[in-house]
């Protein structure tokens, strides 16, 4: 049995960032869920930090959770990325 590595929460944002750009900006919340590997429970919580740090927007749709990235989580993600780039370049690994 293979143990698969635990992501810090660093990594788990920018999944959840990246994600939410990859599909256009926004998404339902059980579908990021799916798409990023994340219990809902857990990410209903992370969503709710972030969205209070204005990185997304939640919102009530029907009594579905639409998340919608904002300017300031494309930010976040893009220095996330540039900080990879950085850590890879000295050979190592987040």
């Amino acid at each position: 049995m293979t143990r698969r590595r635990k992501r810090s929460k660093l990594l788990i944002i920018a999944d959840v960032l990246d994600y939410l750009l990859k599909e256009g900006g926004s998404d339902y919340a059980t579908r990021i869920a799916t798409g990023t590997g994340l219990a809902y429970d857990r990410l209903s919580k992370l969503l709710e930090e972030l969205d209070s740090r204005g990185i997304v927007r939640v919102r009530d749709e029907d009594g579905r959770k639409k998340v919608e990235i904002t300017e300031k989580g494309v930010k976040l993600l893009e220095n996330v990325r540039r900080l990879w780039s950085i850590i890879r370049d000295f050979g190592l690994d987040l």
